[in-house]
Order: C-alpha cells, then sequence, then structure tokens
C-alpha cells in the first residue's frame, strides 16, 4: 500500500488536524518539502510562464511550495554542454525528481542518471529514441508528454499553405543534429512528404547560431522562398526574436510550433500549448512525490492544442488571410 491509500485511511482514524496535514501532502512537521529540480537549456528569463505554469498544477493539486516541495533551477543560458553537470548538480543537491525543459535537457538528465526520475516535454518519439518500452509503460526513469512531432509539421505545412495558396518553396529552420541524426532525417522526410502533397517544395535551412540563422534568412531572401516552418530546436527556441524579426525583414510568411513567436511578433503557430504541458507535468511530479515509479506512468499527449494568428503582422507581410483560418483561430492578435 502507498503512502498516499496509508495517509487517506488515516484520516478516518486520526484526529482532525494531523489528518488534514497529512492529507496536503507532506504534513507541517517532521518532514521536508521534496526537492524538484528544474532544469532548462535557456537563461532563467526565456520563457518565464513555463516555470509559473509549473507552480499552477502544483498549486491546483494542493502542493504548496515551500510547504510540500521546493524548487532547486539550474540554467545552461544557451549552453547545450552545461546540461549534464548541472544535472549532476541538482542530483548533489538531493533532488527526486527533474523537470527538464527540452529534449536536450531530458537527453542530458538521462545520460547523468538511470535512477532519478525526470519528466519533461518530449520532441522526439520516446519509444523510437530507446527512453521508453513503450508509451502506456516506459519503464525506465523518463516519462512527460510527447509533443506528437510527426503529426504536427504536416497540419503547420498545410495552414501555412492555406494562408499562402501560392506558395510553392518553404525554408525549414532545422539542425541536421537534433535531437540526433536519425530523428532528424525522419523528422525530414515526414515534412517532405507532406509537402509534396501540398505540391511545395522544401528547402533545408540548418542552423546552430545566430551567425547561421543571418545566413539562412539570407538564403531564403536570394532563392525567392515564399515562406519559412521551424522544427523545435534550442537554436529556434534561444533566438526566436531574431527568427520573427528576419520574418519581417524579409517579408517572409511563416508558421511556428508555440504561441511566444506569435507574441515575439510572428504571424502565426500552431501546437500545444505549453502552459498547458507544463501544468500538466506538474501532475506527474506529484505522483512521483507519492510514490508511483516513473516507469509506470504513462507518457501522456497535450490536452490543449491552439492556432494563434497575428493579424496585424500577416498585413504588414502583405498577407490576406483567409476567412475560414481567421475563423478557425484560437487567438487572433489585432
Amino acid at each position: 500500500m502507498t503512502a498516499w491509500k496509508v495517509a487517506r485511511r488515516n484520516v478516518l482514524i486520526w484526529s482532525l488536524p494531523l489528518a488534514l496535514a497529512t492529507f496536503s501532502g507532506r504534513a507541517t512537521g517532521g518532514v521536508s518539502p521534496a526537492r524538484i529540480g528544474w532544469l532548462k537549456i535557456q537563461g532563467r528569463q526565456h520563457t518565464p510562464g513555463q516555470l509559473r505554469a509549473f507552480r499552477e498544477g502544483m498549486h491546483s493539486l494542493d502542493m504548496e511550495e515551500g510547504r510540500d516541495y521546493v524548487l532547486e533551477e539550474r540554467y545552461a543560458d544557451g549552453d547545450e554542454s552545461r546540461l549534464q553537470g548541472l544535472a549532476k548538480e541538482l542530483i548533489a543537491a538531493g533532488v527526486i525528481v527533474i523537470v527538464a525543459t527540452s529534449q536536450p535537457s531530458i537527453a542530458a538528465a538521462a545520460q547523468v542518471t538511470h535512477s532519478v526520475p525526470i519528466i519533461g516535454r518530449m520532441v522526439d518519439e520516446p519509444v523510437a529514441n530507446g527512453m521508453a518500452q513503450s508509451l502506456a509503460r516506459p519503464g525506465g526513469n523518463v516519462t512527460g508528454v510527447y509533443t506528437m512531432t510527426d503529426e504536427m509539421s504536416p497540419k503547420r505545412l498545410a495552414l501555412l499553405k492555406e494562408a499562402v495558396p501560392s506558395m510553392s518553396r518553404t525554408g525549414v529552420l532545422l539542425r541536421t543534429d537534433f535531437p540526433n541524426p536519425k530523428s532528424a532525417e525522419h523528422a525530414w522526410q515526414t515534412a517532405v512528404a507532406a509537402a509534396q502533397a501540398l505540391s511545395v517544395q522544401l528547402v533545408a535551412l540548418n542552423a546552430r547560431s545566430a551567425k547561421d540563422l543571418t545566413a539562412a534568412f539570407g538564403r531564403a531572401s536570394a532563392e525567392h522562398l515564399q515562406g519559412i516552418i521551424t522544427f523545435r530546436n534550442p537554436t529556434v527556441v534561444t533566438y526566436l526574436k531574431l527568427i520573427t524579426e528576419s520574418c519581417a525583414k524579409y517579408r517572409l510568411p511563416a508558421m511556428f510550433d508555440a504561441r511566444e513567436y506569435v507574441e515575439a511578433g510572428g504571424p502565426m503557430s500552431y501546437g500545444p500549448n505549453i502552459d498547458a504541458t507544463y501544468r500538466q507535468l506538474a501532475g506527474f511530479a506529484v505522483k512521483l512525490i507519492r510514490g508511483t515509479r516513473p516507469g509506470e506512468i504513462p507518457i501522456e499527449q497535450p490536452t490543449i492544442f491552439e492556432l494563434i494568428v497575428n493579424k496585424r503582422t500577416a498585413v504588414t507581410l502583405g498577407v490576406t488571410l483567409p476567412e475560414a483560418l481567421l475563423a478557425e483561430a484560437d487567438k487572433l492578435i489585432e
């Protein structure tokens, strides 16, 4: 019988004050708050809403920071090579679970420990990359939310084609090494097949740095590409402002995977609501705190998907968005 079930049974037996303390998840006396690690490849100021959403998710499950859990935060400031060292720091600090906020963070933590549970937002298919035996029963120490990459790229291409019906050549900002060469090639071939069905030719724009991104947009302009999509990776996340500014500079319609690009001035995004995903991950953390093994917690899909359209940016780019697309949008930025 788990500690949580024991606590529920004891509500019927113990005095009310002690029972309420136990029911809250961590008794106020004698039990230290659970230590949760937060491992992020970017800096502290990059998309702070993710951590806020995780805290909201914990609060909604009656887990109060300071009383029931404390956060140990580590940030790599855009340097992937630091992630393993930061994961080791978290383990040395005594965390009982690591929330890894990107695929590189998940991979780095998984290389450091096979015992401390790791939860995160997965871009790479976890069974295909060997991190899980199955989605229903991962079996190891890694679980979380898989963002359905194979399904999302064709959908984003179709939406971009709907927005720009004349589009015949589109650039793809990607990294041929992310999350690994095999998975990168699979993602590329999936997108190529979807593009062919839409009579669109894709042009790979490989970029690992701000300099690479500047060169990629210069190439996109020189080759008269008519649109941009992105494969999520640390480069396109870290330099989202540069990317949205370059789209405006070269008047390139683009479809991104998350709303932060649209809020930064990009034209459109379609994908899981990332804040909702981090609230979802809070449920994983609570299960682990209460004693469930990570290998027994199924990998889930996102619960909320959204199409965000910046109508003002579209007008600036000279794109007249179809009424049907505008009606489909979950949020319009006028």
